[in-house]
């Protein structure tokens, strides 16, 4: 079997395990909502069954992350908000001042969600669904209401019970376990980018498309670390799956850079040897790193005896491309042939870092989740302790966020004025686009408002035509069924297409008595464009948030974040951080800036982006320096003979002529402007000095690379760059 063929048989067999939690969220969604409006139609209870469905849906739509722990809270979570705000919703719909303070209210708590990341903006579905459909269909007594929210409480207790049925049967560790595999994953597309073209049959990946691929990294680690917080440095050895989890982490974390390193000796080599064979040969070792990527993204989630076989042979293969290599060095001369024993080292020490990971995953037997928790664990998930920390997460006074929430308010509020102006029946259809379609950023609020609007008209039609065929009720139930798994499905593969199977299970949903209705229609299609031009102007003229204001902050943060990581590995001081938490914080501002230039790249104003070619530049070199300070840092912790250097002297005058530079540049940058640099920067020296430990012949290289990466960006700082991004464009 051909390697090609092989990475595809993978390849499926990944996308099968990466489909069923996906298609199981849609199932969810789908038995939730639909079994209450199966019950109401044999029951002749319709009225009823609708509030239990809509509370089905707010809860059910919260994607369940984590550990049994984190996924029941926030099931109960999402369940305690639609009632609390069915309650609010239900009593105020009858006084339009108060419908409206509720409507910003409501907007604005919306955005605040966004504080608690990918959980919170689903535990804002179950706040504005609910309201906003309540506060439509107030009651007028208090008897009215305690018969809704009583069915609203069947709703949300049928759809927790649910929920529990989609994890309390799956093993203890496999959720951590999918974070970690989805790390592998990430670091097979980055060995494949790497090693693109070195058979001289196609082109090179670019600096942009690998840094790309180490963005993906970088953000499968940090999914890892928000689900599951503990680092290797903080599980103890008694928390035996913890601590394997944990330290297989780290080494995934530690191949990353490895990779980055082999593929620079890579293109070094070939700079002086050109020679096809050995192209030939160094494609062959980032294919086979990249099939042991794979291969251990299946291990990891299944821990099978076959699949740490599979790993093993791929590792054996691509020992065996190493010995070729090594053998064709003894042909090249002196340089080469010391490039090529480097490239054989990087190699041989990925993987023993995997072999290492398979150690720390063997033999650790985990349970089924309802046989792993003791009364007191399962007692202590709903420990008040953390609903504390999510309120104080969740009302972070972070500036853009702010913005973001006050701005998804005030577009609430005019949808909801709009609404009862025009649509005083319908018009929740205005208020439910206006908030859905807010982002945080102009350009992203305008792609989802086109595609949202596309998306609701075709879904609006399509759904509108359904229920005019003959048995509506049953045409009901399917629509709502199939259109809730489908929306999952292409949530996050393809928006627009999933804000057509979001409109059909609405129109479903909201259909109590189906019947065509030309009307009804047109409502709400005007209600969608109405609503999402309302976030598109709101995103526009209140409070925006442009990069080409903040990309400076972001850039500050990147540079400073560095010159920090520079002084925790040589300054001579105490409580240090681990190089590890350095490298993540390092790598996610650069992460950030990039994200922050990319947007910029899409504002109107073309004609004013000449000037940040400079910053494009300096981004650049300063993702660069964080490549080389974990090179530097892993080559100290993971090189087992370390051969000092004896110039200590020219070590010691290197650090300081790179820490002189890091605060010349920030001195620079500030001077011209940037408000952001932090002027305790400029001031901090190594009083204590230096660490006395000698380096390796090859971490003098990596320092001297750093020194050379300092010098770039303060040619940029000076206006020594070109005048435009084309990496970027």
């Amino acid at each position: 079997m051909s390697i090609k063929s092989s990475l595809g048989t993978i390849n499926n067999q990944i996308r099968t395990y990466y489909r069923e939690p996906l298609w199981g969220w849609g199932f969810r969604l789908a038995i939730s909502v639909t079994f209450p409006l199966v019950f109401g139609w044999l029951t002749g209870m319709q009225e009823q069954a609708e509030w239990a469905a809509i509370a089905a849906e707010s809860i059910a739509f919260v994607e369940l992350q984590g550990n049994v722990g984190q996924r029941f809270r926030l099931l109960i979570s999402a369940m305690l908000l639609s009632l609390l705000f069915c309650a609010m919703g239900s009593l105020i719909g009858n006084v339009m001042a108060l419908q409206l303070v509720g409507l910003f209210l409501v907007g604005l708590l919306s955005g605040l969600f966004k504080n608690l990341g990918e959980r919170g903006m689903g535990l804002a579905l179950s706040v504005y669904i609910t309201f906003i459909i309540t506060c439509n269909y107030p009651v007028s007594n208090m008897h009215e209401l305690a018969h809704r929210i009583r069915w609203m409480s069947y709703g949300g207790l049928w759809t927790v019970l649910v929920g529990l049925g989609s994890f309390l049967f799956i093993r203890s560790g496999k959720p951590y376990r999918s974070t970690i595999a989805n790390i592998w994953h990430s670091l097979s597309e980055l060995a494949q980018a790497v090693g693109k073209g070195l058979d001289m049959q196609s082109p090179r990946s670019t600096a942009r498309d690998i840094f790309l691929k180490e963005k993906e990294v970088r953000a499968a680690i940090n999914t890892s670390l928000t689900l599951f917080e503990e680092t290797a440095e903080m599980v103890n050895q008694k928390e035996k799956t913890k601590y394997a989890l944990t330290h297989s982490r780290k080494l995934a974390s530690i191949i990353g850079f490895q990779i980055i390193q082999l593929s620079e000796k890579a293109e070094e080599l070939l700079r002086v040897q050109s020679d096809k064979s050995t192209g030939l040969l160094l494609y062959s070792i980032f294919r086979s790193i990249a099939q042991i990527g794979e291969r251990m993204q299946l291990y990891v989630l299944s821990i099978k005896e076959e699949e740490r076989v599979l790993v093993v042979s791929r590792i054996n293969r691509m020992r065996v491309l190493n010995e070729q290599l090594l053998e064709q060095a003894r042909q090249f001369n002196e340089q080469e042939e010391q490039i090529a024993h480097k490239i054989y080292s990087l190699t041989e020490r990925i993987a023993r870092l995997v072999e290492r990971s398979m150690e720390f995953l063997a033999g650790n037997e985990e349970r089924r989740v309802f046989r792993s928790y003791s009364l007191t664990q399962t007692l202590n998930i709903l420990h008040p302790s953390y609903f504390v920390n999510n309120l104080k997460q969740l009302l972070n006074p972070d500036s853009l966020t702010t913005r973001y929430s006050i701005r998804i308010g005030i577009s609430v509020l005019a949808a909801g004025i709009l609404a009862l102006w025009l649509f005083p029946d319908h018009g929740y259809w205005l208020t439910f686009t206006a908030i859905i379609v807010s982002q945080p950023y102009f350009g992203a609020t305008l792609k989802k408002g086109i595609e949202r609007s596309l998306g609701t008209i075709v879904g609006v039609v399509i759904g509108t035509g359904i229920l005019a065929l003959p048995f509506p009720a049953v045409a009901r139930l399917l629509l709502v069924f199939f259109s809730s798994i489908f929306l999952i499905y292409f949530l996050r593969k393809q928006y627009s297409i999933s804000a057509v199977f979001i409109t059909l299970m609405l129109v479903g949903l909201l259909s109590i008595e189906p019947h065509f209705n030309i009307g009804l229609l047109t409502t709400r299609i005007v209600c969608t464009v109405i609503g999402a031009a309302l976030a598109i102007i709101a995103g526009f003229l209140l409070l925006p948030v442009w990069d080409k204001e903040w990309l400076p902050k972001y850039m500050a943060e990147a540079l400073q974040i560095n010159f920090k990581y520079f002084q925790n590995t040589f300054y001579r001081e105490e409580n240090k951080s681990t190089w590890t938490k350095m490298k993540r914080l390092s790598e996610s501002k650069n992460a950030n800036a990039f994200d922050s230039l990319l947007r910029y790249m899409q504002e109107p104003g073309l004609e004013k982006r000449k000037k940040y070619a400079a910053t494009y530049y300096m981004l650049t070199h300063n993702i660069r320096i964080t490549r080389e300070l974990n090179n530097y840092n892993g080559e100290d912790e993971l090189s087992e003979t370390k051969i000092p250097i004896r110039e200590k002297e020219k070590f010691i005058q290197l650090l300081n002529q790179c820490d002189d530079l890091f605060r010349e540049n920030a001195r620079k940058y500030k001077n011209k402007g940037n408000e952001y640099i932090d002027e305790n920067m400029l001031k901090v020296f190594p009083t204590e000095g230096f660490v006395t430990n000698l380096p390796t012949q090859q971490q003098f290289v990596f320092m001297e690379k750093i020194l050379i990466e300092l010098k770039a960006i303060h040619a940029s700082l000076v206006g020594n760059v070109p005048e435009s991004i084309p990496a970027v464009r």
